[in-house]
């Protein structure tokens, strides 16, 4: 199936098949900013508590989860309901050598770091012919 000059990628067929076969919803919104080695995902999550977000980094794979509302005592009515605060799982695969450096929320803005650490055995080399 694959050419014979591809080696060692058993793990990164097993992970595409296991993307395929996720679905996601488009909520909530996020975007995804590259700077050279620097990654960073950046949620919005208006109205949810930081105490209220689990991440989670498995094999790879960073998962984001709110649970929805908790129940409310308040007996006020809602006249009109424009902010999302539904629950949501946010699943994002990451290639190995990203590292996860920390996540913040502020102004109803969840952001995640991340960077490229390329390590040594990794970086280029010159095989000298003897």
């Amino acid at each position: 199936m694959f050419s014979n000059r591809v080696l060692g990628f058993e793990n990164l067929v097993d992970r595409l098949e296991r993307i395929s076969n996720e679905s996601q919803t488009g909520y909530p919104p996020y975007n995804i900013y590259k700077d050279g080695l620097k990654f960073q995902i950046e949620v919005a999550l208006a109205g949810i508590e930081k105490k209220d977000i689990d991440i989670e980094l498995c094999d790879g794979a960073l998962t984001i989860k709110h649970d929805g509302p908790k129940d409310s005592s308040d007996n006020s009515e809602t006249l009109h309901k424009g902010i999302a605060k539904r629950a949501f799982k946010l699943k994002f695969t990451l290639a190995e050598d990203l590292e996860v450096l920390g996540a913040s929320l502020k102004n109803g803005l969840l952001t995640i770091d991340m960077e490229r650490v390329v390590p040594d055995h990794k970086k280029p080399r010159v095989i000298e012919v003897k």
